[in-house]
């Protein structure tokens, strides 16, 4: 796999969510070789020399090939973390320690080459035996030094079922397409207007950390479908210090195109004042620097004048473009919906921005 941006993104996803499946533990992938072992050898009545070499040779080539076979497959269809995007990279990070990462799938492909050697080197001895009992230790003694060489992988297969399992999580999105992204402090309201603007129907819960990955659905502005992300909340604290879910949603902000849509909860039921909010709005501003950020009031069906003054107080000059909503009830929804169109707008490419105004005027 060697990835980068644009039309490739979809090939990149593909390789994230479908690798060769990893088995639960060593056991599983030798008693599978085991099994493979005695069905290469189930037809041959041996009873001659020769004959009983061949079917000992099958047997530690079938078990061997198996096993060669599914450790290579494992190891070269797990993504290679430096040719990945950096959305997908940052993203996995989040997931896995890079460097056992590459440390565990390296093991994985040395173990595979042992056991081509190791089994080439009981061919040599199951070739040179001169009796039906030394052809027999031979195949046992393949089997023993797979069975030791398997026990040692146990951690690392173990390890790759888990990253494949969070792997199968990681939502469809092109990281070069234009994005809504919604984002604001744990419990204010974002998976609520994913469900109210999209097609998506993330869990919503009324308790924060609700939402622990990157959530993605779809919805048409300007005439072309666009990605809305629903990001994990944000808390107020150093990057050094965020937890894998928020460095979720850091990624989506560092690496996205498009438009962001903050998300501020002025009745302070999500549980967090609103000074702190504000705080996490700066930290927001910042890694979205130079891309439109439409600042957002929720909830404003329970939210009382006083705490809605405070925030447009609080926001000063940004409180011009302050759009307030009820993404619960749908207040307000197609005015921000709007305001979103005008954004994404510029953001399309002129091709596209020339279809739709030729097909408005009926050209």
């Amino acid at each position: 796999m060697r990835l980068n941006a644009g039309p490739h993104a979809r090939a990149e996803l593909a390789v994230l969510a479908r690798p060769e499946p990893a088995p639960g533990g060593w056991r599983e992938l030798y008693e599978a070789a085991r099994r493979r072992a005695a069905r290469a050898s189930a037809k041959r009545r041996a009873t001659r020399i020769a004959a009983v070499k061949g079917r000992e040779l099958a047997r530690i080539k079938a078990a061997s090939a198996f096993v060669s076979a599914k450790l290579e497959r494992i190891a070269l269809t797990m993504p290679f973390l430096d040719s990945l995007h950096p959305f997908y990279r940052e993203l996995l990070a989040t997931m896995v320690d890079e460097n056992e990462y590459k440390l565990c799938l390296s093991r994985l492909r040395s173990a595979a080459r042992i056991t081509r050697k190791v089994a080439a080197e009981a061919a040599r001895s199951v070739l040179a035996s001169s009796s039906r009992r030394e052809a027999a230790e031979a195949r046992r003694a393949f089997f023993g030094r797979l069975r030791s060489l398997l026990e040692s992988l146990d951690s690392c297969l173990g390890m790759v079922k888990r990253w494949q399992a969070e792997m199968s999580k990681v939502p469809d999105i092109d990281p070069e397409a234009p994005s809504v992204v919604i984002t604001g402090a744990p419990n204010v309201g974002k998976s609520s207007l994913l469900r109210a603007i999209s097609r998506a129907k993330p869990e919503v819960k009324p308790y924060p950390f609700t939402t622990t990955n990157v959530i993605v659905g779809h919805l048409e502005l300007a005439g072309v479908s666009v990605q809305v992300i629903d990001t994990p909340g944000l808390l107020d604290r150093p990057l050094s210090e965020k937890g894998p879910v928020e460095r979720r949603a850091i990624s989506a902000l560092r690496h996205l195109k498009g438009v962001a849509v903050f998300i501020f909860d002025p009745s302070e039921s999500c549980g967090f004042p609103l000074e702190y909010q504000l705080s996490v709005y700066s930290s927001v501003k910042e890694l979205w620097a130079g891309k439109p950020l439409v600042a957002v009031a929720n909830k404003v069906d329970i939210t009382s004048a006083e705490r809605a003054h405070a925030l447009v107080r609080a926001l000063g000059g940004d409180a011009r473009e302050l759009i307030f909503i009820s993404a619960l009830k749908g207040i307000g929804v197609d005015y921000l919906l709007a305001r979103l169109e005008a954004a994404v707008a510029p953001l399309l490419p002129a091709t596209e921005t020339f279809l739709r105004r030729g097909a408005a005027s009926g050209t």
